[in-house]
């Protein structure tokens, strides 16, 4: 998100921490990993930012994300920023990796769903399970020692 989500100058301090590191994992021929249910949070999380801004812009505080702003221009122009994001920038510089539904540990999974949601719970299953490095502002994930985690 603070890489690729420049809309309403989003956390522009974490954006700067953020730029830095991905300059450091790149230039040290390190692999950014993503999967789909990576891309799904941050398209959905981009889209769900877009009408936050869009309910305060128009002064439509109750306005309903399906029913009232997902169908409007703005809404589409946003995800086909999304999907060029998606697609120029972040699949051109990352790993992609299959989520492999069929071997997830569901017990693993629903123990960390005690504490996280159930997609945050899953990444830290992939996580663990590959000996990945989780980047994240999410303080949600500084509930497990065994996960390693770069805080943004």
């Amino acid at each position: 998100m603070f890489l690729y989500c420049p809309i309403a100058q989003y956390n522009e301090a974490k954006q700067n921490v953020a730029s830095t590191l991905f300059e450091k994992i790149l230039s040290r021929n390190g692999s950014i990993i993503v999967n789909s249910l990576i891309v799904s949070e941050f398209s959905n999380a981009y889209l769900r930012l877009d009408f936050n801004l869009w309910k305060e812009e128009t002064k439509n505080p109750l306005a309903n994300f399906k029913n009232d702003y997902f169908s409007t221009k703005r809404a589409i122009d946003t995800r086909s920023d999304i999907a060029n994001t998606v697609n120029n920038k972040i699949l051109k510089i990352a790993e992609k990796h299959p989520d492999s539904f069929n071997a997830l540990n569901f017990n693993n999974i629903f123990s960390a769903y005690k504490v996280l949601d159930y997609n945050d719970a899953i990444i830290y299953n992939e996580c663990i399970n590959k000996n990945w490095i989780l980047v994240s502002d999410d303080s949600d994930f500084t509930k497990f020692d065994d996960l390693t985690i770069i805080r943004i």
